[in-house]
């Protein structure tokens, strides 16, 4: 789908890229297999929300478009894949679809462009980064094209592993755990004494949670750990289903200042380290070093900034 116009509008904004998610009938439809297809079945109890859904996202989609074409806007649409990059060479990216189309969108974006999450199907997605749906998008996305309303910045968080700093900036969180989900997650910890003397401490857990500010209200909220404000510069580690040991020091969960850093020495044959949910992970055996500060490059994204009061 490309809409085409010259003009520049007062927002600095001409051309928009438009990341869709595909829905689960398309995606069933398209390969075919008897098992998904059977969702599909009228007889099946899920059936009516999955149709329900597919038809709120495709007239979404529609809106967004209708909107951009009315307002002269240049508009290239790209169907998300997880993990796959693409480049941004226009003004402004729209997601449509839920938190996973935005969160996969923003590891591709690595300039200032600005980014709108667009809740495509409120019925079965949360859409903790999309500020609008169907019903909203219209009046916000012409303040944006207008000129009216500017985005604010989120911190995203830097990954490097072994030396090497991973590509992809982190929105959400960083997860670290065993292979097995069965298996317990061991990892040294660095931590700095009041005299800041570095030391480390033996970890054992269901995983070590990394979030960024907002994305404390994601795997870190469920695990019942502390919310950060939205906005907020730093970050912090939540130790998820901690094994304290009786008598021994254990850090549980904690927030670490901007300018600090997380590092976490690997303690297992098998472990992971997962990006932003599970379609990006890399290994993390023992001996394996992984270090997480705030060096990579904010976000400019359209959100609410007090989103995370909606969960205390």
């Amino acid at each position: 789908m490309t809409v085409t116009a010259n003009c520049k509008k007062a927002g600095g904004i001409s051309s928009c890229l438009i990341i869709v998610k595909q829905t689960f009938r398309a995606l069933a439809e398209q390969s075919g297999d008897e098992r998904l297809l059977s969702a599909l079945d009228p007889s099946n109890p899920s059936a009516e929300r999955i149709m329900e859904s597919d038809r709120l996202h495709r007239e979404t989609l529609e809106q967004v478009a209708s909107i951009l074409l009315d307002k002269g806007v240049e508009a290239r649409c790209i169907k998300r894949a997880p993990g796959e990059h693409f480049e941004v060479k226009e003004d402004l990216v729209i997601t449509v679809g839920g938190d996973g189309t935005f969160l996969d969108a923003s590891h591709s974006i690595l300039t200032d462009v600005p980014v709108l999450g667009v809740n495509s199907a409120p019925i079965s997605s949360f859409g903790n980064f999309c500020r609008v749906n169907r019903t909203s998008v219209e009046k916000l996305l012409n303040r944006i094209l207008a000129g009216k309303e500017k985005p604010i910045e989120l911190t995203r968080l830097r990954v490097t592993l072994d030396g090497v700093e991973l590509s992809v900036p982190v929105l959400n969180e960083v997860f670290i755990s065993h292979r097995s989900p069965a298996g317990t997650t061991r990892y040294l910890m660095e931590f700095a004494d009041k005299e800041g003397q570095t030391f480390t401490v033996l970890q054992k857990s269901s995983g070590l949670i990394v979030a960024s500010p907002a994305g404390t209200t994601g795997l870190n909220r469920s695990a019942k750990g502390t919310l950060m404000k939205t906005s907020a510069r730093g970050f912090k580690y939540h130790n998820l289903a901690a094994f304290m040991e009786p008598g021994k020091t254990y850090y549980e969960q904690g927030e670490v200042e901007a300018d600090k850093s997380v590092v976490v020495h690997s303690e297992m044959m098998e472990g992971l380290v997962f990006i932003d949910g599970q379609h990006i992970c890399h290994p993390f055996p023992r001996g394996a070093k992984v270090v997480i500060d705030t060096g990579a490059p904010r976000l400019k994204a359209f959100v609410d900034p007090n989103r995370h009061l909606a969960f205390q």
